[in-house]
């Protein structure tokens, strides 16, 4: 996708920018941290906690700066800051050293050593008190409606717990436009990715990092495609479109599934593995706890089935650990369905209940109704 003819073209470069300033921030947490990493916990004052909140503000600023009548989907509000004085000033400075690394890269006075389109708004965004970066940050965590005009959702740092460990988390934006997604931008700052190889050979895990620059980000805008780019520190590569429908067909029996960190979850693992075997497949095959990380390995070819079986119906998933993912998947050629067959409905707000989509299905077309029909004699079972 380019040209500026280009449907959500400024809010594709807005994003980019945004996204890559946002992964910048969230790994210098952790390079600060390289050699006392290791909280699982996201306490109050943990780092991963400084990097979300910084984050976010970081996003929802630039975006702001562009698209003042958007509303915005964050995880966090800014209650914890106004409570706790000393952690409200560690993400301060933690935005302050962001803004001081974008002037670097951009002078003001036009001497631009990033892209032109969204490099402005990154450092015009910039807040100027800790009070407006409470706001920017209570624009995302308080709001609720998604189903009515434009609104970004995000996730700043999906993963917290790898992320503690130096190891997969992503940074995710997603546009939608009354509920429908619109723009997805991901970026996963710590995979080592080859953004020139060959799409389908490389598999990711959650050791595959990219200890020298930034990782990758992955794009799509609807009905334009799916990209991805390498990100450095002062730029992003040059995109490469990502069609998973090229690839070599595969039999069911050498499918690759991926899966949450064995043991750490709350969807029923027993059952995944029970529809992998109905297939004939081995499981698990890809093991990453990020879930954007894992829309990320679908896209890349890297795995091939996500199933999503919740143990009850009353079971509820937020938005922003799929939105983005999603586009970027669909876009690259892939089907993602509920258990009835429906497409996943982000108009309700800021949760996923299993009243309006129970269960998710993620496959490539040729395949998704042999995995539809294993998952529904696994549920058949469980009924038995």
């Amino acid at each position: 996708m380019s040209g500026p003819s280009a449907p959500f073209a400024s809010e594709l470069q807005t994003a980019l920018q945004a996204v890559h300033a946002a992964s910048q921030l969230t790994k210098s947490v952790l390079r600060s941290l390289k050699n006392n990493v290791g909280a699982e916990t996201k306490d109050d004052d943990s780092p991963v906690t400084i990097a979300d909140f910084a984050a976010q503000a970081l996003l929802i600023c630039t975006l702001h700066a562009v698209f003042p009548d958007d509303r915005f989907i964050g995880e966090e509000s800014a209650d914890a800051l106004r409570r706790n004085e000393a952690l409200a000033d560690r993400v301060w400075n933690l935005v302050l050293r962001a803004k001081e690394r974008a002037y670097a890269q951009y002078d003001g006075k036009g001497d631009v050593q990033m892209p032109r389109e969204g490099a402005d708004a990154l450092v015009r965004g910039f807040p100027v008190s800790k009070e407006e970066m409470f706001e920017r940050i209570d624009a995302g965590g308080k709001s609720q409606v998604t189903g009515q005009g434009r609104v970004w959702v995000m996730d700043p740092v999906d993963g917290t717990a790898t992320f503690m460990q130096g190891q997969q988390y992503a940074v995710a934006l997603c546009l939608l436009v009354d509920g429908v997604q619109q723009v997805g931008v991901v970026g996963c700052p710590n995979l080592a990715f080859d953004v020139h190889g060959p799409l389908g050979k490389t598999r990711v895990h959650e050791d595959q990092v990219d200890d020298v620059e930034y990782g990758v980000i992955l794009s799509a805008v609807k009905e334009y495609g799916t990209y991805i780019r390498s990100m450095q520190e002062s730029e992003l590569g040059e995109p490469r479109r990502i069609d998973l429908t090229s690839l070599p067909s595969k039999s069911l029996s050498d499918m690759n599934f991926v899966e949450t960190t064995i043991g750490k979850t709350s969807l029923c693992q027993n059952e995944h593995k029970l529809v992998a075997e109905t297939l004939g497949s081995s499981w698990p095959g890809t093991v990453v706890w990020s879930q954007q990380m894992k829309y990320a390995a679908l896209t890349l070819g890297a795995t091939d089935i996500m199933v999503r079986i919740p143990k009850t119906k009353e079971r509820f998933t937020y938005i922003w650990d799929h939105v983005g993912g999603h586009i970027l998947y669909q876009e690259a050629g892939g089907l993602i369905r509920d258990f009835d067959g429906h497409a996943i409905d982000f108009s309700k707000g800021r949760q996923i209940k299993g009243d309006t989509n129970h269960g998710m299905i993620a496959a490539m077309p040729s395949v998704y109704d042999a995995v539809d029909r294993a998952v529904k004699d696994v549920l058949a079972r469980r009924g038995a």
